[in-house]
């Protein structure tokens, strides 16, 4: 029977926008401390709830999880000792048995890649950070990065900005700003961030900037439909001026567009 403070902490982390991961035993085989049935939550950091029969097994899981942050349901199998098993994961247990783990994303929080980690960028990290989303902080300048303040992000990311989707691949679940530096990349960036999913696409910059950066991209082949997709010029009009002022304008459009894309839903 699963401990009830088992499904209390599903909601406890979910209501953090914590991702989280579950794991089950769902098939053994011979001598181990797994049983059928056993669960285990596994955020990526602090403390897991439920166990897997404990030892190497469910660490490896554990560290598996949180090193690959796996979006699908999938099944890992373990050897637990009983040897000359092929595509097994092997253990140093002497149990002599063999698990099977089923992995599933029971909640994946809101992805939000800033690009361009000025002042603007940090600021809005930081409000969208309070406001749980996952903020992925991404600039061409490394000494850049270095210096960001640890409440502006929850990942940083060096990238030159040319193929920015081999360095960081997102899903439709990901929400996605450009404001590098000088806007020296805002288009090419914009180009790239179009040929890929997302739940929005917002850029800086000031309505001729934009018009004149659509124009090109409908000379490349991109269609109206296409671009009407981005926010741009991004953010609410509150007549914001300073970089607080413009992470505010922006995270609020960013809640809005949430909100109303939660209704639909």
């Amino acid at each position: 029977m699963t401990d009830p403070k088992y499904y209390e902490k599903i909601l406890q982390m979910q209501s953090v926008n914590s991702p989280l991961w579950q794991a089950i035993i769902v098939e053994t085989d011979g001598s181990t401390p797994a049983k059928n049935g056993m669960k285990l939550l596994i955020p990526l950091e602090g403390d897991c709830y439920g166990n897997l029969g404990g030892g190497e097994m469910e660490h490896l899981t554990i560290d598996f999880i949180r090193d690959n942050r796996p979006e699908k349901s999938l099944c890992v199998h373990y050897d637990l000792g009983k040897g000359q098993l092929n595509n097994l994961i092997p253990t140093h247990m002497i149990c002599g048995g063999t698990a099977t783990v089923f992995i599933e994303p029971i909640f994946v929080a809101k992805k939000l890649y800033i690009f361009g980690a000025g002042h603007c960028g940090k600021e809005l990290g930081r409000l969208a950070k309070k406001c749980g989303f996952w903020v992925l902080l991404v600039d061409n300048r490394k000494d850049v990065l270095d210096n960001a303040p640890e409440d502006t992000y929850h990942e940083k990311h060096f990238s030159d900005f040319h193929d920015i989707y081999q360095d960081l691949s997102w899903d439709d679940n990901s929400w996605l700003v450009i404001m590098t530096h000088a806007h020296t990349h805002d288009a090419s960036i914009l180009e790239q961030c179009l040929r890929q999913r997302f739940s929005y696409l917002g850029m800086i910059g000031s309505h001729s900037k934009v018009e004149q950066t659509f124009r090109n991209l409908k000379a490349k082949g991109f269609t109206e439909e296409m671009l009407s997709l981005v926010h741009a010029p991004i953010g609410m009009k509150i007549g914001s001026q300073t970089p607080i002022e413009i992470a505010i304008s922006i995270m609020a459009e960013i809640i809005s567009v949430y909100q109303d894309a939660t209704i639909k839903s």
